[in-house]
């Protein structure tokens, strides 16, 4: 897996509240990066973004092609895009004709680059976006959480993610910012003991065998 956890949030558009209050619960130093999308037409793109800035003390910024994830930043999607992550960079391309669920596209993408280090959140929205996306998330043995159906607006997309039985956590997002400042702290840890054990293991010399030595 990267070193750097990766939180994907799949939310509604006539939905922030439950997106800022989960901004606003996580601390400045969360060693993650978060990357929120929805379905975002031209005039609400503004909108999102500043909105979500006024709720948290992290940097928020567009999504752009090619930026590398930065811990404690979020990523907002811009207007007619599909968000993925590649190798710790994200990627971003105009959307598909047709039904768009950028959670599912965002979600799929960010198991088959993270794997087992995977994080796909699924919050207050109406449809379905976020619940295949969780199912591949927990294929690849990565986190899945979704917002307790009883405090969204709009349940129709968590109740849809937790119908697959692919989500591991029901919460509030006050409490899914909790329970994501814990796991995402001991995914880095987990990260740095496996860069150590690695440096450990290369530092330790192997006497080369003569042609004396059998």
């Amino acid at each position: 897996m990267d070193t750097l956890p990766i939180v994907a949030v799949a939310s509604s558009a006539g939905d922030l509240e439950a997106v800022c209050e989960l901004l606003a619960a996580l601390p400045g130093e969360c060693g993650a990066a978060f990357v929120i999308v929805q379905t975002v037409d031209s005039g609400r793109e503004r909108l999102l973004a500043r909105t979500l800035a006024e709720r948290t003390i992290l940097p928020v910024v567009p999504a752009r092609d090619a930026m590398l994830a930065e811990p404690e930043h979020v990523y907002v999607i811009t207007a007619n895009t599909t968000v993925t992550i590649t190798h710790g960079r994200i990627r971003v391309a105009p959307k598909a004709s047709g039904l768009h669920h950028p959670g599912d596209i965002l979600f799929t993408s960010l198991a088959e680059d993270h794997g087992d280090g995977a994080i796909g959140v699924v919050l207050s929205g109406a449809g379905c976006d976020g619940a295949l996306g969780a199912r591949a998330i927990q294929q690849a043995c990565g986190t899945t959480f979704a917002q307790y159906p009883g405090s969204a607006r709009f349940p129709s997309m968590p109740i849809s993610a937790i119908e697959t039985g692919c989500v591991d956590f029901v919460l509030r997002p006050n409490e899914i910012a909790r329970e994501l400042t814990r796991l995402t702290v001991s995914l880095l840890g987990s990260s740095i003991a496996k860069l150590a054990d690695g440096a450990a293991y290369a530092s330790v010399s192997i006497p080369a065998v003569t042609s004396g030595q059998r």
